[in-house]
């Protein structure tokens, strides 16, 4: 039976696998540096697949070497799959409306429904959080970083 980790491990191994395919995808500029700006993903990519390839050893180590195989380890797993998926539908969610009610609102929104859907309880505290988590992220990309966010076709008039 694979362990947790070992399934994890070549989930990495897969994921990085995937993600430093498309970084060497990217097209080269001629203002670029020698490390280009596809270097940081493709060490994300090698670190994902290294780190993976070191949780798959380990796994078999602990499995062969030490018998430590745990049949009860997957238990649970599903209903966490589904809570996981539930995040990620949440996320589709966003992306689809981002273009419409524009990057700030939409934010606001997203961190108020993750967090009822993580259990927080209803409030004008949470509303707060929500309000504050949004105009600080926006602050960061706008202001610090300099990078333009959807306003929204809601709010253009």
């Amino acid at each position: 039976m694979l362990s947790r980790d070992f399934a994890g491990g070549l989930a990495a191994i897969v994921l990085g696998s995937l993600y430093l395919y498309f970084a060497f995808q990217q097209r080269v500029s001629a203002l670029a540096d020698t490390i280009g700006p596809a270097g940081m993903p493709k060490v994300l990519g090698i670190l994902m697949i290294a780190l993976g390839l070191v949780l798959c050893l380990q796994a078999l180590y602990q499995t062969y070497r030490l018998k430590v195989a745990d049949s009860r380890q997957w238990q649970g797993q599903g209903r966490k799959l589904l809570r996981a998926a539930g995040l990620l539908c949440l996320a589709i969610a966003y992306l689809l409306v981002v273009s419409y009610l524009g990057y700030a609102l939409s934010i606001a929104i997203l961190l108020c429904f993750v967090a009822l859907y993580l259990g927080a309880k209803p409030g004008w505290q949470l509303g707060l959080v929500a309000l504050g988590g949004a105009t600080m992220l926006w602050a960061i990309f706008v202001i610090v970083l300099g990078v333009q966010m959807p306003a929204g076709m809601l709010f253009q008039g």
